[in-house]
């Protein structure tokens, strides 16, 4: 190539790219559906990864489905004495999540005329999950039975578990588990009768699960090139700002020294090499993380 094509070359490739330069980083290795990584101890939900499915019958003709996120919690593991396994989670039921906006509307309706709502209500209380057995039913297959608290009603609900990967985070080194689950439910046991039976009475529960690990005291630091964590932090450019996102960096910067800067943000100037900024732009998405 010649001289005046290669001083083009990074113009054309600003311009295909809509002025955005992209820098390749070097592939990861994900990790492997291979339990021999899991050490014992407590693990924290990781609610941007962690999703709870649901799906109905609607008119005995097709499904109808929706999910929860931002789930919140704890695992309390020992992979050799798997019964002494406790799972304590709260699902987010006002964050409900459905194609049609007109069904959401209704899922969080208030009763007419004071009357008991339809589904959840405009202020519905977290769901909670808090396990009271588990038993291994293959090698990497478990039954998790528990009490699950829904609408302000407790009923006893098993859900099927297998394990699916593990593996260290790429940017903080900490292991990070996975696991998927199935479970029903009768949701007129919960207090949720309406439009049954020609939207089925029972409901599917197709869950996907990650938990990290948090860092012991006595772990050495991460090495990140830097003193705030913004290499770490590299990990949510592109994503939206929610408060999901804002607990996740926390846990995984591993400190609370963040600084979220949206567009006309007004910050003091001094400069302190511990506290990681986050930038924002006018979407609410994340830009660029810095240390100062």
């Amino acid at each position: 190539m010649n001289r005046l094509a290669l001083a083009a070359a990074p113009a054309l490739l600003l311009a295909t790219l809509g002025g955005y330069a992209v820098i390749a980083r070097p592939a990861m290795e994900p990790g492997k559906a291979d339990p021999a990584p899991v050490t014992a101890g407590r693990y924290i939900v990781d609610g941007a990864h962690t999703l709870v499915g649901w799906r109905v019958d609607h008119l005995g003709i097709s499904d109808y489905f929706g999910i929860f996120g931002d789930v919140a919690g704890t695992l309390d593991l020992d992979p050799r004495d798997l019964a002494a396994t406790r799972l304590d989670v709260t699902i987010p039921v006002s964050k409900v999540t459905v194609a049609s906006a007109g069904l959401r509307d209704h899922l969080l309706r208030p009763g007419k005329d004071g009357a008991n709502p339809d589904f959840f209500g405009t202020k519905p209380a977290d769901a909670r999950f808090v396990s009271t057995a588990v038993k291994r039913t293959g090698a990497t297959k478990a039954s998790i039975a528990g009490n699950l608290t829904l609408n302000g009603v407790t009923r006893p609900v098993t859900i099927a578990a297998e394990f699916t990967g593990a593996g260290p985070h790429p940017t903080n080194k900490r292991l990070n588990i996975g696991f998927r689950g199935t479970a029903a439910i009768k949701r007129s046991d919960f207090g949720i009768a309406y439009g049954i039976p020609m939207v089925s009475d029972r409901v599917e529960l197709d869950l996907t699960a990650a938990f990290e690990k948090p860092a012991a005291a006595s772990d050495p630091p991460v090495a990140t090139g830097d003193g705030c964590g913004s290499a770490a932090a590299e990990d949510f450019i592109g994503r939206k700002d929610t408060p999901a996102l804002r607990a996740e960096a926390r846990r995984k910067i591993g400190h609370g020294r963040i600084r979220w800067l949206p567009p006309g943000t007004i910050v003091t100037q001094d400069f302190r090499p511990d506290r990681l900024n986050v930038d924002i732009d006018a979407g609410g998405i994340v830009v660029r993380a810095r240390c100062g």
